[in-house]
């Protein structure tokens, strides 16, 4: 979990020092800061994901049994597909009644995904159209 932490820090430092080059002028009227924005969104859904991944800790049967107190139905888990196998939507759970995965994860990893999608969209579209646009050409 820790290792995942440190993950993210490294997109978080990086858009934090991208988003702080342009003061004076709106953070999303550049595109170097929205790709900043994105990296950190980015970030952020891999821990939040991480989170989702490791919910469950090192063995369901006992995370079931210990810590939530309920029984461990392993041929429903096989039936439903809630086993912890699948990367998205996270699901993992104890029976039809227990998830072990909370119910926050996968929304707001769909969320954080939707946003970095739409900044680096957004950034492209500014740089193509910077491209476009000039007002003098360069040449040397």
């Amino acid at each position: 979990m820790f290792l995942l932490v440190f993950a993210a820090l490294g997109p978080a430092i990086l858009a934090g020092l991208m988003l702080r080059r342009s003061i004076r002028s709106r953070w999303y009227e550049q595109p170097i800061e929205l790709i900043g924005a994105a990296a950190a969104a980015g970030g952020f859904a891999v821990v939040v994901w991480g989170v989702g991944v490791f919910a469950g800790g090192l063995d369901d049967r006992e995370t079931c049994q210990l810590t939530h107190h309920t029984t461990y139905d392993q041929a429903w888990r096989e039936r439903t597909g809630a086993n912890g196998q699948s990367f998205f939507p996270l699901a993992n759970a104890c029976n039809e009644h227990i998830s072990l995965v909370p119910a926050w994860v996968n929304p707001t990893i769909t969320v954080l995904a939707a946003f970095t999608i739409s900044a680096l969209a957004l950034a492209l579209f500014r740089i193509v159209y910077a491209i476009f646009h000039r007002k003098e050409l360069v040449s040397s």
